[in-house]
């Protein structure tokens, strides 16, 4: 059988116009017509014949996959023939960096596979293809650079068969891409159960959005999702100034899920629309329901938007109108909240649009993201967020030297609104030490523990009297 595969392979190799990136891979039906690598099939083929083949004696293959890193931004902006371009080209690279693979294939889209015979070579090679293929390419003028997340597996130890084989590399390439990209990930055997986790917690998500979906239609609120409010407080008089409202997920049996597992998965299979636009109807509405002490005005309510839903610009703009519509909530009133992360696109008419309809514009983490000051200067932002890292040991025994620090960076946010003519508010403080810190360097407002804890929707008025009462002498001396 060995003999055969062998024989097979130098066939492979010596047929004319064939690169060695292509070797295996000329069969009909396996051949990339792109790149001239193997398809998946062809790679199922060829690996699943060497495990057959493996003797005890002999060192088990290993398998590596890879994805392009922010390939989609690419074909995005230049346009498809480059991409085809760059794809050819990286097929080139992975060849010129490992010539000694057993075979080279294109798996999907922008995912690469490499088969190597022997295992112990695949650190080596894994780390070699990660600082090539993020080597800069120069195609029709432009110069494109990629990440790239890797993924290895070894036949026996990680997968018995090619199909096994090939979800241990893959669960190890999705595990780099989860840890930040551009990295490398040898399979463990926790993976699996990580994304038999994450698979569960994903079905119940499409099962409660489900729910949800039939319930918007009825206008009823979720059994599932609900809308808690954290207050934000002025440090000139400590008033209420307003509310962020915070999506949460109670789910029937796991409890309230934590916003960081099931929001990036939401926007990953395309769910946050969805979710998105309800928690903006259902803020607006309910901050027409707040009862306000006579002679107090009315606060604010900011929704955080994610920068997917910015993708869809029109979408956004309308549910903006429809949530104030079917609410009656003056537009003043409502705010919405987006990350430094949605900055990396051109969004100068969606915000403007958003300004236009009367509504305001916070830019949340400031200091943690993409922003430039050059652009910030151009866009109609009306509220800096200084993110919570910043306030984190102000006001406490410790390093003398960070906190002087962190004061300096809150001072020079805040002269920063100043100058633009936006308030600044300071997220996750929770001591008066923190405050008085925020009030003294010219901050506007602040936001965390030290006023409250985020509450439910049926909290709220409770919290506003109390609110009331005990400020500006009980929270904010």
């Amino acid at each position: 059988m060995a003999a055969t595969i062998k024989a097979a392979s130098t066939v492979a190799v010596d047929a004319p116009k064939k690169t060695p990136a292509a070797r295996g891979a000329d069969v009909g039906g396996l051949q990339d017509t792109l790149t001239g690598l193997a398809t998946r099939r062809g790679l199922i083929v060829r690996l699943q014949s060497l495990i057959d083949a493996r003797t005890s004696e002999g060192p088990p293959p290993a398998l590596i996959l890879l994805d392009l890193d922010r390939f989609k931004l690419v074909n995005d902006s230049l346009g498809p023939a480059i991409c085809d371009r760059l794809l050819r080209k990286i097929a080139q690279r992975i060849g010129s960096v490992v010539p000694a693979a057993d075979m080279i294939a294109r798996v999907s889209g922008d995912g690469f596979a490499i088969l190597l015979r022997d295992s112990a070579d695949a650190p080596a090679v894994a780390d070699r293809l990660l600082d090539f293929l993020g080597r800069p390419y120069a195609i029709g003028g432009h110069a494109i650079t990629l990440g790239t997340s890797v993924g290895s597996a070894v036949a026996g130890e990680h997968g018995e068969d090619a199909l096994g084989l090939l979800h241990a590399a893959d669960l190890a390439m999705h595990q780099a891409e989860s840890e930040g990209r551009n990295r490398v990930k040898r399979f463990e055997p926790s993976m699996q159960s990580r994304a038999l986790a994450r698979h569960t917690l994903e079905v119940d998500l499409r099962a409660a959005t489900s729910l949800q979906q039939f319930e918007l239609r009825r206008a009823l609120i979720s059994d599932q999702f609900e809308v808690h409010y954290q207050p934000q407080v002025t440090l000139s008089d400590g008033k209420l100034a307003g509310f962020e409202a915070l999506l949460r997920w109670r789910h029937p049996d796991r409890g309230l899920v934590p916003p960081d597992q099931f929001i990036p998965m939401a926007e990953e299979i395309g769910l946050i629309g969805l979710l998105g636009d309800w928690i903006l109807r259902t803020a607006c509405r309910d901050a027409t329901l707040w009862e306000i002490p006579c002679g107090c005005a009315r606060p604010r309510v900011a929704v955080n938007v994610s920068p997917f839903q910015f993708g869809d610009p029109v979408a956004l703009i309308s549910g903006i109108r429809r949530a104030l519509s079917e609410s009656g909530l003056p537009p003043e009133l409502l705010e919405i909240e987006l990350t430094e992360s949605a900055m990396a696109g051109d969004l100068i008419d969606v915000l403007s649009a958003i300004r236009e309809l009367g509504v305001g514009l916070a830019l949340d983490d400031f200091g943690t993201g993409y922003s430039s000051l050059g652009r910030l200067k151009t866009l109609p932002f009306s509220k800096l967020k200084i993110d919570r890292s910043f306030v984190i040991g102000l006001g406490e025994k410790g390093d003398a030297k960070a906190k002087v620090a962190g004061e300096w960076m809150i001072r020079a946010i805040a002269s920063l609104g100043v100058g633009l003519g936006m308030k600044t508010i300071v997220e996750g403080v929770e001591t008066k030490e923190q405050a008085d810190i925020a009030r003294t360097v010219g901050c506007s407002e602040i936001q965390g523990y030290l006023v409250s804890r985020p509450v439910a929707a049926s909290s709220v008025n409770a919290l506003i009297a109390r609110l009331h009462t005990s400020t500006p002498e009980g929270i904010l001396p």
